[in-house]
């Protein structure tokens, strides 16, 4: 729920500068520009995560065995957030409970005012979450041993998403500095120039696709793509704005299926679900996306879309 809510706004939103904007500014088309469209993709990506996510809590409501979580033997409160029964618990939020919301809320705030004012990286994210955890365990347990080993506790649930993502980002530094990536990105773009545009664009999107499970990094893959793609879109007839709009959809709808991405990971490891169970369960979803964004770009291609 929490991650397809992230997916749904950041993967394909409208103004991300991180993607959309270091893409359009290396294809030298203005910044931002094609944002109804763009917004129109957002609000259809939202509805499908958002259907997707309803169905499948109205499913394990009916069979709670349905639950990722569940595994043969547990015992109901183990994969049903702690409830002793199908009935819906009267849960009073407790002083402490929300005051640590409190917290977290100002948290949020000092990091958005810090990126924005003064282009916070991860460092300070971090450090800011940090000091927000401490202060939020010190009002639950009154007793700082106690907080440090609860926090040691959900450290370890990272552990094996950790390792996953650490190895997956030194083998991409590897195909990077030995010049493997760029063979890699040049093969896939070679076949674009052999179709006529509106194919070509759909084989650019799915270049995307494959090249965003050794560059998870959006700005990243933006800079090593979009400077091949852009002179094979004049040549082939393919508009800049729709090599703009393949990037994102290669790049941001593989983000919810891909082992590389710490993201999904790190959400697997703390909801403590496998990565087996949840892409059976989330590929038709990925399947879907995708075709739809394969419709998008035809339909884009053949209108000349140029977002201007």
């Amino acid at each position: 729920m929490v991650f397809l809510g992230s997916f749904g706004g950041f993967n394909v939103g409208w103004i991300n500068p991180s993607t959309v904007g270091v893409a359009q500014a290396i294809a030298e088309i203005p910044l931002f520009s094609g944002m109804g469209v763009r917004i129109l993709f957002f609000i259809v990506n939202f509805l499908l995560s958002f259907l997707f996510v309803y169905f499948y809590l109205r499913q394990i409501r009916k069979n709670p065995e349905k639950s990722l979580n569940y595994k043969p033997g547990m015992q109901f409160s183990d994969y049903m957030g702690g409830q002793e029964s199908m009935e819906e618990a009267k849960v009073r939020v407790t002083r402490c409970q929300a005051y640590s919301m409190v917290i977290m809320m100002i948290g949020i705030a000092v990091i958005m005012y810090g990126a924005l004012k003064f282009g916070w990286g991860t460092d300070q994210i971090g450090a800011v979450f940090f000091f927000a955890a401490i202060l939020i365990g010190l009002m639950n347990t009154k007793d700082l041993n106690t907080t440090m080993e609860e926090f040691g506790k959900g450290c370890s649930k990272m552990v094996t998403a950790a390792f996953v993502v650490g190895f997956a980002n030194a083998i991409s530094v590897i195909m990077k500095n030995g010049g493997i990536l760029d063979t890699i990105v040049y093969y896939l773009s070679v076949p674009i120039g052999q179709f006529g545009p509106v194919i070509g664009a759909n084989i650019m999107m799915l270049s995307n696709l494959v090249i965003n499970f050794f560059i998870t990094s959006g700005s990243g893959q933006a800079s090593v793509v979009m400077p091949i793609m852009v002179p094979i879109c004049d040549l082939t007839g393919i508009t800049r704005q729709v090599a703009v709009q393949c990037f994102q959809f290669g790049d941001g709808l593989s983000n919810c299926v891909y082992p590389t991405v710490a993201s999904l990971m790190g959400g697997l490891a703390f909801a403590q679900v496998s990565y087996g169970k949840y892409i059976k369960k989330v590929l038709p979803l990925f399947i879907c996306q995708i075709l739809l964004a394969m419709l998008a770009v035809t339909i884009l291609q053949n209108v000349g879309w140029t977002g201007l």
